[in-house]
């Protein structure tokens, strides 16, 4: 996985991220007047995905002003103003036209003092951020006085969690009143994203119920927000909606987080911008995932997009390194058919990986010159033998090569890898292309087969291979007990 990472690195910073189309010939001017600011130096920053990156830094000027300006228009988004030395900073909203406005401000109470010249973003998104202040304190108060209560009064419980309750309606009032009045302003974009999806009343069997409301919601999760919006990739919004979305709606199963990015590309597959990020995103971060099968995702994105003309900003060298390396994990993904192998024994006789006779067969790839092996050789052994009498084989295959591969009985020995536990087997010139078939680039590596050789848990450390057989075999006994009806 690591020559994947790298390739997928070297992609990341070698393809241009930040390709826009040809702005409308008109530039920006952005005036800022800070009090309570004792630097004369301020940093225009902004958001990108899920990083925040430096645009501009410019000197405070004569009249008391910070001059951002240039006679190109900035990407629509949600811009910060970083104070120095401490980094802490001032939103500020940039929409697409009309990017010259004045903004003044105390650098210790920006929002109670702001004042925006020239921005209607700025005025709303302030004026709601102003309301929030003010509501905060007496929500916050009125849990104070509950929580002080420690049960001891229920009728001022109640009230007071009545009192909550309208300032929450009171806030959704406010918030209702700026989406219907200005629809279309960047503030109220980024204010809608915010909000969450409202789940309906179900009734019923409370584990039907539950089950509705989870599949409503994500089924609605994306009402309120534009994922093809431009203006959103360059806010904080966009990016934390859809990890919340991949990584923690989705049930974490790659076939489940297949079809989550599926669903997020055709959202945003319109959105030059915004479609190159994610995949680019989403194929880096599922190839250095450490989690078991998530390797199933990453084949999935390199073969639907990638590898099918679907990726225009990648190099024909980058997508043949991405596509070869989906082609050899491909074959060994979970719920795939473990690809057959026949090696020989100490004797020189074959021996096939179908042909092993058991509930369960666990395929361990080891080296005899192999520091990692050496410390899971003992996990080895003390799993064979709790385990033999409870349907499981264990294939061995000592993968050294040549001259070297004469050390793999002596390594069978010395790792007490005694034949009555293990099924120990060589491939001195590696004719079975076990290294191919398994993407075998290092040692010690682990496959858990079932009896129909399907592989059901992979690239495992040793030392948990007992606990994960016994997760396995449970999983496996209330599988079948399921379809049996029992």
């Amino acid at each position: 996985m690591n020559r994947i990472v790298s390739i997928l690195f070297l992609l990341f910073f070698t393809t241009s991220l930040f390709a826009h189309e040809a702005p409308v010939p008109k530039g920006h001017q952005i005036k800022v007047k800070l009090t309570n600011y004792p630097e004369n130096k301020l940093v225009l920053g902004f958001h990108y995905g899920n990083k925040q990156f430096v645009k501009d830094t410019v000197e405070l000027a004569a009249d008391g002003y910070f001059h951002f300006d240039a006679d190109t228009l900035l990407p629509c988004g949600v811009y910060l103003l970083v104070l120095i030395p401490d980094n802490s900073f001032i939103q500020m909203l940039v929409p697409e036209t009309d990017q010259e406005f004045t903004v003044t401000t105390d650098a210790k109470d920006n929002v109670a003092k702001m004042q925006v010249k020239g921005s209607k973003e700025n005025e709303l998104f302030y004026g709601y951020l102003k309301y929030l202040n003010e509501r905060r304190p007496i929500a916050d108060s009125l849990k104070n006085q509950i929580t002080e209560l420690h049960g001891t009064s229920p009728q001022d419980s109640i009230r007071l969690s009545n009192e909550i309750n309208q300032v929450d309606q009171e806030v959704k009032d406010y918030q209702n009143k700026l989406l219907k009045e200005h629809p279309d302003n960047l503030a109220t974009k980024v204010v809608r994203a915010a909000i969450e999806p409202t789940v309906p009343d179900f009734e019923g069997d409370p584990v039907d119920v539950q089950k509705r409301k989870y599949y409503y919601y994500r089924d609605h999760y994306f009402d309120n927000i534009d994922l093809a919006d431009g203006c959103m990739l360059y806010s904080p919004v966009l990016y934390s909606k859809l990890d919340q979305y991949v990584n923690k709606i989705t049930p974490q199963h790659p076939d489940s987080i297949c079809k989550a990015i599926d669903v997020v590309v055709d959202k945003i597959k319109d959105a030059p911008d915004t479609y190159k990020y994610y995949l680019i995103h989403f194929l880096n971060y599922f190839a250095k995932s450490k989690v078991v099968g998530m390797d199933g995702v990453y084949v999935h994105i390199a073969k639907t997009y990638y590898c099918t003309g679907k990726a225009p900003w990648a190099n024909e060298e980058d997508l043949e390194k991405i596509c070869d390396n989906a082609d050899r994990l491909e074959p060994i993904l979970i719920g795939k058919t473990a690809p057959n192998l026949t090696v020989k024994d100490q004797k020189n006789q074959p021996i096939s990986l179908w042909d092993v006779d058991a509930d369960y067969t666990v395929l361990f790839f080891w080296a005899p010159d192999c520091s990692h092996c050496k410390k899971a050789a003992p996990h080895m052994v003390e799993f064979a033998k709790k385990f033999k009498d409870r349907g499981v084989k264990i294939f061995n295959i000592c993968t050294a090569v040549g001259e070297e591969a004469n050390d793999c009985w002596e390594g069978v020995k010395e790792k007490e890898f005694s034949d009555f536990y293990f099924i120990n087997t060589w491939d001195p010139y590696i004719q079975s292309k076990y290294k191919t078939l398994y993407d075998i680039r290092s040692t010690p590596q682990i496959f858990i087969l079932d009896r129909e050789h399907e592989i059901l848990m992979k690239r495992i450390g040793a030392e948990q291979i007992e606990e994960v057989m016994e997760q396995v075999m449970q999983f496996q006994k209330d599988k079948k007990a399921k379809e049996s009806g029992n």
